[in-house]
């Protein structure tokens, strides 16, 4: 009997552990994919954390001019990076969802990819739901 609770107990961690780790990449991926998007829509009155900083800081043009480049060439780099790694996450994501669904239910199992499609939708849209979601939508 606690030899199975602790079985589920770890299969619970692993499946949280799982889920954090796909919504944290997914976060990550979005982040760095958005790029010059961010300054497009930024929070906080209008105004890009970039731009919040340079005001806290007193940045001058002369800086900002500096500064500039070395945000387009670390967004640049940090995209590399994701591009390198993408492969390798992807089949992270791709096992550990495999063997969430082997846990599952066949009726969990469809509500599950269900809900993964939502998901990938609200990326593709920049985070935004239609409302349109319901039971079958990811």
């Amino acid at each position: 009997m606690i030899r199975a609770s602790r079985g589920r107990a770890a299969i619970l961690l692993l499946l949280m552990f799982a889920a954090g780790l796909a919504v944290g990449l997914a976060f990550e991926r979005y982040a760095l994919h958005r790029g010059a998007k961010e300054a497009a829509a930024p929070p906080h009155g209008g105004r890009s954390t970039i731009e919040r900083f340079a005001d806290d800081l007193g940045i001058t043009p002369a800086q900002q001019a500096q500064i500039d480049p070395i945000l387009v060439e670390t967004r640049e780099r940090m995209s590399a990076v994701f591009d390198r790694v993408r492969p390798e996450w992807e089949a992270v994501v791709d096992s550990a969802r495999a063997r969430i669904e082997a846990v599952l239910t066949p009726d969990q199992a469809e509500r599950y990819g269900a809900l993964l499609e939502q998901q990938k939708r609200e990326r593709e849209s920049g985070g935004k739901d239609d409302g349109a979601a319901d039971e079958t939508s990811d």
